[in-house]
């Protein structure tokens, strides 16, 4: 007859281990959601430098975390911000880009768009300043003058007269611009998602389980 033992002192650390690791889960589970939600809206943000044209710090933090995870609802969520996202739905989904607040205010003759006429200054990010954009369509000051039809040579938009008496053309009236889709978030979103889920899942699952001794 042959008999032998077995040392399972490792085999009850290991139920032990297990059953701890079981009850984390959850926990662990939500905060690495939440690592990841974070990660991959900094990702999508900083991907605005790729698929636009010197995008303003405004634009690069377009995407927030608007849902975080709990132990009880594991579900994160990642929105664009109201006002960015007016504009940059657009570039995701192709279309024509919806009015600005103050597109809406020039007139309903217009339904249309303004955009920097041909003697504006333009900024580093090739935009038109929005205080100068206020003042010319405000009308408050009398530097600025609008044309809503054509006269002569001055198409519809807002002009400047200058000291010498010359006439520069501020913002120019046209149709609502058709936005091409060129912002891929999707495959950013699942590219962002497989780099950055294992790492933080294991992470939490390191900080709170404690290895085999």
């Amino acid at each position: 007859m042959i008999r032998f033992e077995v040392d399972t002192s490792e085999l009850d650390k290991m139920q032990a281990w297990l059953a701890k690791l079981q009850g984390q889960l959850p926990y662990a589970t939500s905060r690495a959601l939440n690592d990841t939600a974070k990660a991959m809206a900094a990702d999508l943000n900083r991907s605005t430098l790729n698929y636009f044209d010197r995008p303003t710090p405004f634009t690069q933090k377009g995407y927030a975390v608007t849902r975080w995870s709990s132990k009880a609802d594991p579900t994160a969520e990642l929105n664009l911000k109201p006002i960015q996202r007016r504009y940059l739905v657009p570039s995701i989904y192709g279309g024509v880009r919806p009015q600005r607040p103050s597109e809406q205010r020039i007139g309903a003759i217009y339904n249309q768009a303004w955009r920097p006429g041909v003697d504006a200054k333009l900024n580093r990010f090739g935009n038109i300043p929005k205080a100068t954009a206020v003042a010319a369509l405000s009308g408050t000051s009398g530097r600025f003058f609008r044309v809503d039809k054509q006269k002569g040579k001055l198409w519809p938009g807002v002009y400047q007269r200058t000291a010498r008496g010359q006439v520069k053309n501020v913002l120019s009236f046209g149709k609502l611009p058709t936005i091409p889709q060129r912002w891929p978030v999707e495959a950013i979103a699942r590219e962002s998602l497989g780099r950055h889920w294992p790492v933080n899942l294991s992470k939490w699952l390191t900080e709170t389980t404690r290895p085999l001794s």
